[in-house]
């Protein structure tokens, strides 16, 4: 019989469940090394227990252990036995505690759950669910916490996104403890997409090592719905923006043609001379005004872009200026100007950085009186140049001065609206200039005092000298042959009569189809061409022309209303060598020109 019980200590003492044998008023008449660690007592032998016990039939429960380092759970199963021929009980326990725990913290989880309107679920490692709350499985169309726990995790979603779930988001999870992702769960009734910001984060055990997943996911469909339909609106914006240049630009056209050619007329009357400038002034501002009105949209999506390049910001702001006189002369304003002799280098876009100075000349001169006073000065300090437009006008008051460079802002409209504008165009100043790595501040003492603009921007501290572009002007371009294509007469006859004026050999087409024939009997060495024509676009044609015979040699320009970076792209794509936007700008269009002249002469 010892040899025996020796065996049976020997087995007992390798599993790791408590084993006990109790006689029928509790003493412990045997216990493996597992029950001694399990209730914290040793010996245990000859001691007595309260442990309930059936003592007509086997039992199973759950129990409280009362131990020095404080309350544990124990899974109990005992069976009447026969001991040294004493009555008495084989008891198994099995330490639960960290089950009970987990129990107690899922059911404080799962009442707050279920009162949730989220949707909360659990699953373990396998993405089995083993909970989902009430609001949760009505989100998706289940009926049950049955039918939910036979729905794998993978199924919540579409087929086309199940990959990416089980093969990229999960294994985040697992790796960085959490992760979230906006996705669409599946209605398993409607068969529906609902946008869920889908968050989940692993449940761990007390070693730290991942035995299942816990997500609370919202419902985003109305947020994305709205989004969506803001997204479509500034679609349409653009587009209604970009037609809207588009129509405005296609009369300034004709209308900046006609004051080019009357000047290079050479008519007498001085009446004459007065009405083209006139003409030549109020194109430019509407110009002015419709870039301004495109930049709107490129403000709000971030997309404006610079050219930079080294430049002398010296001569930028003598060549705005020079634009600027018409308008402030106009007004019989007074300019007071203060250059440096020496140029002032940087890395800027000199157009954008015109941009940003004609805005806030124009601003000067729109806000102050007939006959006030507008200083422009430019000084180097340090390694930056500061730059100051200041007037004697209407000034900017307390409340609008911390807004004055936000969009669509604006100080009191008068009846008249000779102070109005766009309120865009300090905006446009402000983000340029940050563009450029600098800043600008305005300030004023008040309401009727005037008001002045600092810019500052860095500089290229040690830099060579570098050449000055100048202005091109319009010479006599024998034997150049050029083919305007437009569908509109005006912005055709009138730019072919401004080409005919500065000594270009010229034909007109009105649409692709005439062009085609034409390059082939005019041999044209550039083709002017315009987008937004019925029939084949200017795409189309360009595309047309590029596989022509020669096709490869034309220098092929657009030149179009349509001038956002979408437009430019498209063009360069189509095999358009370069991108004007109407009204035609003369002077660009004869740097363009000059080296194809060049090759020519040659």
């Amino acid at each position: 019989m010892a040899t025996h019980r020796s065996k049976l200590d020997l087995i007992l003492g390798t599993i790791t469940d408590g084993v006990l044998v109790v006689d029928s008023q509790g003493v412990v008449l045997y216990a493996n090394q597992a029950a001694e660690k399990l209730l914290a007592r040793s010996p245990i032998v000859g001691q007595s227990l309260a442990i309930p016990v059936n003592p007509d039939k086997n039992s199973y429960q759950d129990i409280n252990l009362i131990r020095p380092n404080g309350l544990a759970w124990a899974e109990m199963r005992s069976t009447p036995l026969e001991w040294d021929g004493q009555p008495g009980y084989v008891i198994a326990l099995r330490d639960i505690t960290e089950r009970k725990h987990i129990e107690l913290e899922r059911q404080k989880f799962v009442s707050l759950a279920d009162n949730s309107m989220e949707f909360i679920g659990m699953s373990d490692m396998n993405f089995i669910p083993f909970y989902i709350n009430e609001a949760g499985m009505r989100l998706v169309g289940l009926d049950s916490l049955e039918q939910a726990v036979r729905t794998p995790v993978q199924e919540f979603f579409f087929p086309e996104d199940q990959r990416f779930i089980l093969g990229e988001f999960f294994p985040r999870v697992v790796r960085e403890g959490h992760a979230d992702v906006e996705i669409r769960f599946r209605h398993f009734k409607s068969g529906a997409g609902i946008w869920m910001l889908y968050n989940v984060f692993t449940i761990k055990d007390s070693t730290g090592e991942p035995v299942g997943f816990a997500t609370v996911s919202r419902d985003i469909s109305a947020s994305k719905q709205v989004k969506a339909a803001l997204r479509e609106a500034n679609q349409r914006k653009d587009e209604f923006l970009a037609m809207l240049a588009h129509e405005l630009r296609n009369p300034l056209t004709p209308i900046n043609n006609a004051a080019h050619i009357l000047d290079r007329l050479n008519l007498e009357d001085p009446r004459l001379s007065w009405a083209t400038e006139i003409i030549k002034r109020q194109v430019k501002h509407l110009t002015h005004l419709v870039d301004d009105l495109l930049d709107v949209s490129r403000i709000a999506r971030g997309k404006i872009s610079l050219k930079k390049e080294r430049i002398d910001l010296v001569e930028v702001i003598k060549a705005v200026l020079e634009t600027a006189r018409g308008f402030i002369l106009a007004k019989q304003q007074h300019l007071d100007v203060c250059l440096p002799e020496q140029p002032i280098l940087l890395e800027g876009d000199s157009v954008r950085l015109s941009q940003v100075l004609l805005n806030l000349l124009d601003n000067a001169s729109k806000y102050s009186l007939e006959k006030g006073q507008i200083e422009v000065n430019a000084q180097r300090l340090g390694a930056e140049v500061e730059i100051r437009v200041r007037d004697n006008g209407t000034g900017i008051s307390p409340e609008l001065l911390p807004t004055i460079f936000d969009l669509f802002q604006q100080g009191m409209r008068t009846l008249d609206r000779s102070q109005g504008g766009l309120g865009i165009g300090l905006t446009l100043v402000k983000q340029l200039v940050e563009l450029h790595g600098g800043q600008v501040t305005a300030s004023s003492p008040g309401a009727g005092l005037g008001s002045t603009f600092s810019i500052r921007l860095p500089t290229i501290v040690k830099a060579t000298t570098v050449p000055v572009s100048e202005t091109p002007t319009p010479s006599p371009n024998a034997g150049m042959r050029v083919l305007v294509v437009d569908d509109d007469s005006d912005v055709r006859m009138s730019t072919a009569l401004l080409l005919e004026l500065n000594g270009y050999e010229v034909k007109m087409a009105d649409s692709g189809e005439q062009a085609i024939t034409l390059i082939d009997a005019f041999h044209p060495d550039v083709v002017l061409l315009d987008i937004g024509m019925p029939g084949e676009n200017g795409y189309q044609v360009a595309q047309c022309i590029r596989r022509l015979p020669n096709g490869g040699n034309l220098l092929l320009i657009a030149l179009s209303g349509y001038g956002r970076a979408e437009d430019l792209a498209r063009s360069q794509e189509a095999g358009f060598d370069h991108h004007l936007v109407k009204p035609l700008n003369l002077h660009t269009l004869c740097n363009l020109l000059e080296p194809k002249l060049t090759n020519k002469l040659n």
